[in-house]
């Protein structure tokens, strides 16, 4: 898995494939991460959504893959 984005959202590479989820990054530094944000993936599969199993995987993944120096928070 690999995180890379923005101070309005995070691009996540999982499984082969991207999402972008959007969010607020503040200074502390966490990422406030939308869930409702999380939908289709990103180009070339942006015609795929991601199914509520995918999103909870993803989610879940994400969270194993914080780290002391940049967490991320999902919020609805």
């Amino acid at each position: 898995m690999k995180i890379t984005g923005t101070r309005s959202y995070i691009l996540v590479e999982f499984k082969d494939k991207k999402v972008k989820i959007e969010g607020e990054l503040t200074l502390t530094p966490t990422f406030y991460a939308s869930i409702g944000s999380i939908e289709n993936w990103e180009s070339p599969h942006q015609d795929i959504m991601l199914t509520s199993e995918e999103k909870r995987e993803l989610i879940a993944d994400i969270l194993k893959y914080n780290n002391p120096d940049f967490k991320i928070i999902f919020e609805d």
